[in-house]
């Protein structure tokens, strides 16, 4: 599967690779396949290769070491429509932070009840759309914000979001823009039980790219506070912990699995009924997919080797460049 890396179209389809199991390519059979495309298309623009057998890998990782946690696919890391329908078929549930995610994973055929409307700050118009298809899973960490939910979707059922503790070493923290603070969060739990809505759990998000995964330990230990205080507020039992995203495939993976694992057995193990969930992309999308560039340039100093490519900060890396 090839696409251009500033454009979501797939140039070349595999069509029917997502209803049946798919071998991830070693690193010779990727490289012979990189070369094929050059050869054959006269590609020279920078593009990507998408291995749907390393999507079909990684989660059969996850199953193995997170059996417990269903995993609800970021789909703002990244929403090719081919990883998206691969997700779909192994099984994958769907986070969304916008109508038009919204749409995209419904025209793949997923039933609503596979999303969860994953942002806490939501434009109207896309409460009012999320109703309309039966989206009835969203996120919410104020008042406001569940003003604009009673207006449009009363019915939906709500996970507080809480703020995620500061020690992930996050590349991408989060809990300055998302999550109540521990202070909010019984105001906030006791205007949604005056609103009559239905709390259904607590949501969290450590950051994208954390490399301190005690942090997943801290944010679910504040979780169950949550789950404590509503139970104190004689609210509906909760039953749904959404711990978010920050995973990374590699080594580090089954450490941060057993860091999961570990603290939800700690502090949710008289909770039978809980249903967890989490909102991996990185996770999915780094390693399935790889750049192929053009060197376009070299020039030699003494000792040293300077190359180009046709790729660079103004291209796919440009986020990363701006925010190091």
């Amino acid at each position: 599967m090839v696409s251009s890396p500033r454009s979501p179209k797939a140039e070349i389809s595999a069509s029917g690779l997502t209803r049946k199991r798919v071998a991830a390519l070693s690193e010779n059979e990727l490289l012979a396949f990189i070369q094929s495309v050059i050869s054959d298309e006269q590609k020279m623009e920078p593009f990507y290769v998408l291995d749907l057998g390393v999507v079909a890998d990684l989660f059969d990782m996850w199953t193995s070491n997170l059996p417990m946690v269903q995993p609800f696919y970021a789909v703002k890391c990244n929403p090719n429509p081919d990883p998206l329908r691969e997700m779909a078929a192994l099984g994958s549930n769907f986070d969304c932070a916008s109508r038009a995610e919204i749409e995209a994973i419904l025209a793949l055929g997923v039933l609503p009840d596979r999303i969860v409307f994953a942002n806490s700050c939501k434009a109207e118009s896309h409460i009012k759309y999320a109703a309309s298809v039966g989206v009835n899973l969203t996120t919410f960490d104020s008042k406001e914000e569940l003003e604009k939910i009673r207006k449009w979707h009363p019915e939906c059922a709500l996970l507080i979001r809480i703020k995620s503790p500061e020690i992930s070493g996050a590349r991408f923290p989060l809990g300055a823009k998302f999550g109540a603070l521990p202070e909010e969060v019984v105001p906030l739990l006791q205007a949604a039980q005056a609103g009559k809505f239905t709390v259904s759990g607590v949501s969290f998000h450590i950051g994208s790219g954390a490399t301190n995964f005690r942090a997943f330990e801290e944010a679910i230990a504040a979780a169950k506070t949550v789950f404590e205080k509503a139970a104190q507020l004689g609210m509906p039992k909760m039953h749904i912990l959404n711990i978010g995203g920050g995973f990374s495939a590699g080594p580090l993976f089954t450490d941060t699995a057993s860091v999961v694992k570990t603290a939800l057995q700690k502090y949710f193990f008289n909770e039978p009924c809980l249903e967890v969930m989490a909102e991996p992309g990185q996770y999915f999308a780094e390693s399935s997919f790889t750049l192929a560039a053009s060197i376009i340039g070299k020039r030699i100093r003494d000792e040293l080797r300077q190359y180009w490519i046709n790729d660079g900060i103004y291209g796919v890396h440009e986020l990363f460049a701006v925010r190091s």
